[in-house]
């Protein structure tokens, strides 16, 4: 790891935790007045050393340092000592898990249905037949085309305060995941879809958007997904608690069988701040391989086919406020590739070489939305570079087979398949969506699909 990097983290751990101070204070009522007492007995502390003339004075300033000890403990934090990863001398840690626990029933994440709007519009779960990735999607081919076709997607933001917080246990998932530091993490601000898909599906309807915060998807989008585990007295791992239990689903009865189906209200049970994935075609015409490290918080250790990560609030005021959505939503494409390549002075041609081709609901991750789109490289030298930004991508390579049409898709994911490479679920679904436009140059297609399949053809060849 380099100096530049181990600053660069040394910074985020304490922005950090900074963060996670005042959003304790913002939530935890117990916490501000520890928190409080704790500042009025550091201002005494000071003003007994300042003005000390007694050996009291002295007695008195090292009865306040010993409360002030007492009160942040051992190791000196601000964070609440019941949420620390080692309280008491019991570890806790977090790992994710692939069930989710509903009273007396342990369902597999893969088996939940959409939310019943989005049934309508035709969405499942493709990712069983591909069989590359341990998580799930949710998809619909008519919606994705919708995207596409729309003369315009105008968006307004709706700030309306909502509360996420159901269990004091979000909390404590919170601080172990910031106090983790090989997965350093900040309260940054995010826009959250506010809609459901047919949001999307109508050409007349305006989408919704809402300013977010990380730590909201944190202890929604992440913990729900995720248990929490302590060791006992015989130095024993134990599950401590179970978050998955707060998923947004609820259950239904189909065919004498049982069912989790996401909520109705799922946008006010979890933060659904917007993800963003685009594939990046080298100057090459190649797929790019993008192998992210242990720093990034979502994906560490797997295999990226572009740039992949969050639209943040900032992303409105860098693209130049745009009444289109999709133009936002491809600067944030082209801002997360030029970030983890290291090619930021090339984000201007790598917006106008973006085009977004489709949308998706994580299920892991409490049905996340995901917008998904194309970068092509222009004249910028990404496999030439072997650019990646040694931080969140360690290292680059391209998948061995050009790509001239949409009709040559169908080969990468073959490859990806055959040679076992751990894609990310946002690739692999971004991927997933060019093998269908592929599908769209066959006879037999509408004309709706030979439209899509010709601009994105043109895209593709610079046209």
């Amino acid at each position: 790891m380099t100096p530049s990097i181990k600053a660069l983290n040394f910074y985020r751990n304490i922005k950090g935790r900074w963060a996670l101070m005042l959003f304790f204070f913002k939530w935890d009522a117990d916490y501000r007045k520890d928190l409080l007492t704790t500042i009025l007995t550091f201002v005494v502390l000071i003003y007994e050393v300042v003005s000390w003339m007694t050996i009291a004075d002295i007695i008195a300033a090292m009865v306040d340092a010993g409360i002030i000890y007492i009160q942040l403990g051992g190791d000196m934090t601000v964070i609440p000592s019941d949420y620390r990863p080692s309280h008491g001398g019991v570890p806790y840690t977090t790992a994710l898990s692939h069930h989710i626990a509903f009273h007396e029933l342990s369902v597999p994440m893969a088996e939940v249905l959409p939310a019943p709007v989005e049934d309508e519009l035709g969405f499942c779960n493709p990712v069983n037949a591909i069989k590359t990735c341990k998580e799930s999607p949710l998809v619909s081919d008519r919606v994705d085309d919708a995207l596409m076709l729309r003369e315009k997607m105008p968006w307004r933001e709706d700030n309306t305060p909502i509360n996420f917080i159901f269990s004091r246990h979000q909390l404590r998932y919170i601080a172990i995941r910031v106090l983790n530091r090989l997965q350093h993490t900040t309260n940054g601000k995010l826009l959250a879809f506010q809609d459901m898909a047919d949001a999307i599906a109508d050409p007349e309807r305006t989408v919704t958007l809402r300013k977010a915060y990380y730590y909201d998807g944190l202890m929604t989008v992440e913990a729900f997904r995720s248990r929490i585990f302590r060791g006992n007295l015989q130095h024993e791992t134990e599950v401590f608690t179970d978050l998955t239990s707060y998923f947004p689903v609820n259950r239904e009865m189909k065919d004498d069988e049982s069912f989790l189906r996401f909520r109705p209200d799922m946008l006010k049970r979890a933060s659904l701040h917007i993800g963003i994935t685009s594939l990046l075609l080298t100057e090459n015409n190649r797929v790019a391989l993008l192998y992210q490290g242990s720093t990034k918080a979502v994906g560490a250790h797997e295999v990226c086919l572009g740039g992949s990560g969050s639209l943040e609030y900032a992303d409105i005021k860098r693209a130049g406020n745009p009444a289109d959505f999709r133009e936002l939503a491809a600067w944030a494409m082209a801002r997360e590739v030029c970030e983890e390549t290291g090619m930021m002075e090339s984000i201007d041609e790598a917006y106008a070489n973006t085009i977004v081709t489709g949308f998706f609901r994580w299920i892991d991750r409490c049905g996340l939305p995901e917008f998904v789109g194309l970068t092509r490289a222009g004249t910028v030298p990404y496999a030439q570079d072997r650019a990646i930004d040694g931080d969140e991508v360690i290292h680059f390579e391209e998948v061995p087979i050009n790509v001239d049409g949409p009709e040559d898709f169908p080969a990468v994911m073959d490859y990806i398949r055959t040679n076992g490479i751990c894609v990310s679920l946002s690739s692999l679904m971004a991927l997933h969506r060019m093998t269908v436009i592929a599908g769209y140059g066959a006879k037999d297609a509408t004309d709706e699909q030979k439209q899509i399949y010709q601009r994105v053809s043109s895209f593709i060849k610079g046209r």
